[in-house]
């Protein structure tokens, strides 16, 4: 089985993979653990995308994360493709949840080196900047393009009613 997640940045996408890996015991990739190095520093492309592509050979893998280079590829070998389409607020209350379980503590979804902080630009990405038009065209070419196999979650309820579809023995909660 091979599973895109992707959407929003704090949308819930690495605790929904992180839990879809348990339950199909699929290794999982969360983007963010190769695409960042300490201190937020950008990694290199390529290496970035020789990793995610290495991933993509394995007969099974879950990958979290929207990261638009090789974007097409992964959905186009995505079995099933999870789309986290959440408004801004529902994204902006997963961040401070997130923040206030761990912060100045490192992620296991985070690369190494950066640890969970709050600041002003990452609330401005995650409630205007990060939604803009070209990410919402982008999401509807997802669902347009890949219609047999794209699941929308439009909030938390729908995340929970598709765990509890598949029999998922874990909290479904999103801080357990």
């Amino acid at each position: 089985m091979k599973i895109a997640v992707v959407g929003y940045s704090a949308s819930g996408k690495s605790t929904f993979s992180k839990k879809l890996s348990v339950h199909h015991n699929i290794p999982v990739l969360h983007i963010d653990t190769i695409y960042f190095n300490k201190g937020m520093a950008i990694n290199d492309r390529h290496e970035t995308e020789g990793r995610i592509m290495d991933m993509m050979k394995k007969p099974n893998w879950i990958i979290d994360g929207t990261y638009r280079y090789l974007a097409q590829e992964r959905l186009e070998h995505a079995d099933h493709i999870f789309l986290f389409n959440m408004n801004r607020w529902t994204c902006f209350f997963g961040l401070l949840r997130r923040y206030f379980k761990y912060r100045k503590k490192q992620r296991d979804t985070m690369a190494l080196g950066n640890p969970e902080k709050l600041d002003f630009s990452f609330i401005k990405w995650i409630l205007w900047d990060g939604r803009k038009k070209d990410t919402r065209v982008l999401f509807r070419s997802y669902q347009n393009t890949h219609k047999d196999k794209v699941i929308v979650f439009r909030n938390r309820k729908d995340v929970k009613k598709y765990l509890l579809s598949i029999k998922f023995q874990g909290p479904l909660g999103y801080m357990g």
